[in-house]
C-alpha cells in the first residue's frame, strides 16, 4: 500500500495518535521503544531510530537512543562513530521542520556513506522529524522513519504523516528529558544546599562572593563544587551548573 492510500484510510490517524498518547506513561526505554515501534508501524514505516543529544555542549556529550531497526545496521553507525557526519542529524540541528531524506542535500564523501550504509539495510526511503526544545534546554531529539520501499516516503501521503510524526517525535523527546532527570536525580543524589551553589554557579558568581555571603573559605567553595563535579560526572562546575539547569533542577 502507498503512503497515500495510507494515509487516506478510515481512522488513520486516530489509530497512530491512541498509540502516541501512551508514551508519556512509558515506565521505562523499553517500554517507550515498544510504542515507538508500534505507532511507526501504524504510520507505514518498516523500521525507526530516535536519537537525543545535547547541542553545542563539548562539556557534557550525551547521546541516547531508542532503536526499531537492523540492530547491525546500528552497530555498524557506531562503530564508525559517523554521528558528527550524518547530514539527517545535522538537517534536525538546524531545522524544525519534518523532511523527507531525498530533500536534505548530502554534501560530503562521509554524509553519502552514511546514506549508502542506511539503504544497505532497508532503510531506501526515509522521513527526518526534528523535535526540538525551548527555554534553557538545549537537548534535541530527530525521529527517523525508514521505509524498505524506495521513494515510499515520496508521494503526498507525506502531508499527513508529518503531522502525526511530529506528534511522536516530540512525545518522545519530552519523555526522555523527564527520563533523564528523573536518572540524574536518583544516581547524583544532589542535596538541596548543592543546588543553592549551583545557581549561584548560574548567576555568575565567584567562590570569593560565595563564600563571603556563606561566612566561609574560598577553598570550602572549590571543594563543594568538586564534589558537585563528581556527582554529575562533568569536569567543571560551569558544566555541572549547566547540566542542572539543562534538566530543571535549578
Amino acid at each position: 500500500m502507498s503512503l497515500h492510500d495510507l494515509t487516506s484510510s478510515p481512522g488513520y490517524c486516530a489509530q497512530v495518535c491512541s498509540v502516541i498518547q501512551r508514551v508519556r506513561g512509558a515506565q521505562d526505554e523499553a517500554q517507550a521503544l515498544s510504542l515507538m515501534r508500534e505507532a511507526a508501524a501504524c504510520m507505514g514505516a518498516t523500521s525507526a531510530a530516535f536519537g537525543s543529544f545535547i547541542r553545542d555542549d563539548p562539556s557534557h556529550e550525551s547521546y541516547r537512543f531508542l532503536l526499531a531497526c537492523d540492530p547491525v545496521w546500528c552497530l555498524e553507525y557506531g562503530r564508525t562513530g559517523w554521528y558528527a557526519d550524518d547530514p539527517w542529524l545535522g538537517y534536525a540541528l538546524r531545522h524544525s521542520e519534518p523532511a523527507r531524506a531525498s530533500e536534505i542535500p548530502v554534501e560530503t564523501s562521509e554524509g553519502r556513506a552514511i546514506v549508502e550504509l542506511a539503504a544497505r539495510f532497508g532503510v531506501r526511503s526515509a522521513a527526518i522529524i526534528p523535535a526540538p526544545s525551548c527555554g534553557q534546554v538545549s537537548r534535541i531529539g530527530v525521529l527517523c522513519l525508514g521505509s524498505s520501499t524506495t521513494g515510499f516516503f515520496e508521494d503526498d501521503g507525506f502531508d499527513v504523516l508529518r503531522v502525526v510524526a511530529r506528534s511522536l517525535a516530540m512525545e518522545l523527546h519530552e519523555w526522555w528529558i523527564c527520563a533523564i532527570k528523573q536518572e540524574l536525580m536518583q544516581k547524583a543524589r544532589i542535596t538541596s544546599d548543592e543546588l543553592a551553589l549551583l545557581r549561584r554557579e548560574r548567576a555568575g558568581q565567584s567562590s570569593k562572593c560565595i563564600a563571603a555571603e556563606l561566612g566561609t573559605s574560598s577553598a570550602s567553595i572549590d571543594s563543594r563544587f568538586q564534589r558537585i563535579n563528581a556527582k554529575l560526572e562533568v569536569a567543571t562546575r560551569k558544566a555541572a551548573a549547566n547540566l542542572a539547569a539543562e534538566y530543571g533542577l535549578i
